[in-house]
């Protein structure tokens, strides 16, 4: 597991100290989740972004019923 050190401001260091300790949190866990979810954002929004470059077929009503075997 690697270690990180990151440089935050005086109020987020304030804020954070005081969440973690009101609520028995782990300031690593937090700071890890933290990443995670951001990580999971961007990979999302650039799996968007390189979908919306491709061409935009579209594909007609009946076809997508048949497809989904919901065709009468």
């Amino acid at each position: 597991m690697a270690t990180v050190n990151i440089r935050i401001d005086d109020e987020i260091e304030a804020r954070w100290e005081k969440i973690t300790k009101a609520h028995g949190l782990d300031r690593n866990d937090i700071f890890r989740d933290a990443i995670l979810e951001k990580l999971e954002e961007l990979e999302d929004l650039y799996a968007v972004e390189a979908r919306l470059k491709e061409p935009f077929k579209p594909v007609p009503n009946d076809q997508v019923w048949k497809e989904l075997g919901l065709a009468d």
